[in-house]
């Protein structure tokens, strides 16, 4: 008596394997295209810190400029550790001075590290220099 043997094509075991399959690789390219389309509709907020000067007496001068796309509202001025509260709104192509207090002995010519805080959390590090 002969072997039984198996039928020609595919069960439907097989088919159900490859069409998960593409199904899985389907999402996630429509998840990709999808992400991708949403961060290119909506702005990042960007700030570029032109200059920052910080006089002996304490004064932090900073000028910076918002290149867009949207606009910007800085709410916090961190520098050297110590953290001073601005509350300043910067429209899209706009440029403005920001200034802050802060206490501590500087030498001039010295460089300290610091950063602008936007109300969104976002932050742009800037190097203030010390000026007599």
């Amino acid at each position: 008596m002969p072997m039984p043997t198996k039928p020609r094509g595919m069960t439907s075991l097989e088919i159900a394997i490859i069409v998960a399959i593409v199904l899985i690789i389907a999402v996630a390219v429509g998840w990709y295209l999808y992400t991708t389309f949403v961060a290119s509709t909506t702005g990042q907020p960007r700030l570029n810190v032109v200059t920052a000067t910080l006089y002996s007496n304490g004064t932090l001068k900073i000028f910076v400029v918002n290149p867009g796309p949207v606009d910007v509202q800085v709410s916090a001025i961190e520098l050297a550790g110590q953290v001073q509260s601005v509350n300043q709104k910067i429209t899209v192509g706009g440029n403005a001075t920001l200034t802050a207090k802060f206490t501590g002995q500087w030498t001039p010519g010295t460089m300290l590290p610091g950063r602008v805080i936007l109300s969104g959390g976002q932050s742009f590090p800037f190097n203030a220099i010390v000026k007599p």
